[in-house]
């Protein structure tokens, strides 16, 4: 009784929430055939993939922070920019058109920041908030996509999913963007400006669909080419086995971790592997430690999207979960690696394809080496 009571006391506040906000900001909606003067949208092409370049003037964004953004016109039309996913499950979603946007049914509900000035809208869905290789593939190819028909001189403040992290202030701090001019959707969710930029999603929304003019994009910028010998074979470790409990694997099995990682770690220790923790070290640092790099092993996960910046026939070695994507090995192909995979089953049944408790032979290890050229194992 109690619960029932909560749950209605709960969804009677969000009403009220909603109801509230109607009066200050109206209700966005679709456009019919009338055309909007208020939003410009541009054509751009690169290599043969096709994108759009969106230009309001005068119109407001609207985030939920994760699954909802909504690019709202100064006629408080919905435009096509708009981002809305729908959850199949607690893991997989899919974009929907904007027509499902939920602003068109319950509003704007937060208050509004006034931003004086250009603002370029970088905002890509939730997975984008605080994942690495989200950031780099969904965030930072809409700069060139803008770039493409404008000078980033021309904007005055980024609208970003998050600035928590500090791989996220560092990659733009390479294009020369002061953090005061950067606006974070966990802090601001409904914002207008004086022009507003948003772009197409670089990949489709796709992890595995990264395009090779992105990866090269980001070599443009993040160049670092180095020859620290220290780093001409890389292991990433996730060193997350100390964290599972080997009585109870079941309780583990949505974790992705190498339960004979510590095995893995030695064998390869012992034929000049030096093992690392990316996230120990700056973005700076991993620019040089990865594009010193001859070979790279490690497990599916966040770290592999450093492939982007390895030199071109480095030898990967990847540890793959059964039902994880081959973005990574995608993104060795687009960068000229040499890229093997290690398809692993989980030992206990995972809700998340991607992940899992997985255990890997030493001796499939010293055969994939040896097919990527390594002697002496």
């Amino acid at each position: 009784m109690f619960s029932f009571l909560k749950k209605k006391v709960k969804f009677t506040y969000k009403k009220i929430i909603e109801v509230t906000f109607l009066f200050l900001y109206k209700k966005p909606k679709l456009r019919l055939k009338k055309k909007d003067f208020s939003e410009k949208i541009i054509d751009i092409k690169l290599d043969k993939n096709l994108y759009k370049l969106f230009e309001f003037t005068g119109g407001r964004i609207f985030t939920d922070g994760n699954d909802t953004t909504a690019y709202i016109s100064k006629n408080n039309n919905i435009s096509e920019a708009s981002l809305q996913y729908k959850k199949f499950d607690f893991i997989n979603s899919k974009m929907q058109k904007f027509s499902k946007n939920e602003v068109l049914s319950k509003g704007t509900p937060k208050f509004k920041k006034k931003i004086n000035g250009n603002l370029l809208s970088l905002l890509s869905g939730g997975a984008a908030r605080d994942n690495f290789t989200h950031w780099f593939t969904d965030i930072i190819p809409r700069i060139k996509i803008y770039q493409e028909k404008f000078n980033l001189k021309k904007i005055d403040k980024f609208y970003v999913p998050s600035i928590k992290y500090k791989f996220q202030r560092e990659s733009l701090s390479y294009f020369g963007i002061n953090q005061s001019n950067v606006i974070s959707s966990e802090k601001y969710k409904h914002i207008e400006a004086n022009k507003i930029y948003a772009t197409t999603h670089p990949c489709f929304h796709k992890p595995t669909m990264v395009k090779k003019w992105s990866i090269k994009y980001l070599n443009k910028i993040y160049k670092k080419r180095s020859n620290l010998k220290k780093y001409e074979k890389i292991f990433i470790n996730r060193d997350q086995f100390k964290l599972i409990d080997k009585n109870n694997l079941k309780k583990y099995s949505e974790y992705r971790v190498l339960v004979n990682e510590n095995e893995i770690k030695s064998y390869l220790t012992s034929i000049g592997f030096i093992t690392i923790k990316p996230e120990e070290y700056s973005f700076s640092d991993q620019l040089k430690m990865f594009s010193s790099a001859k070979y790279v092993v490690g497990l599916y996960g966040a770290a592999m999207m450093m492939l982007a910046f390895c030199k071109k026939k480095t030898k990967v070695l990847e540890f793959k979960p059964i039902g994880g994507g081959m973005e990574f090995k995608n993104i060795s192909k687009l960068n000229n690696l040499k890229h093997r995979q290690i398809i692993l089953k989980p030992l206990v049944k995972s809700r998340i394809l991607q992940n899992g408790l997985l255990l890997c032979p030493i001796d499939k290890i010293k055969k994939e080496l040896k097919f990527l050229g390594l002697k002496d194992i």
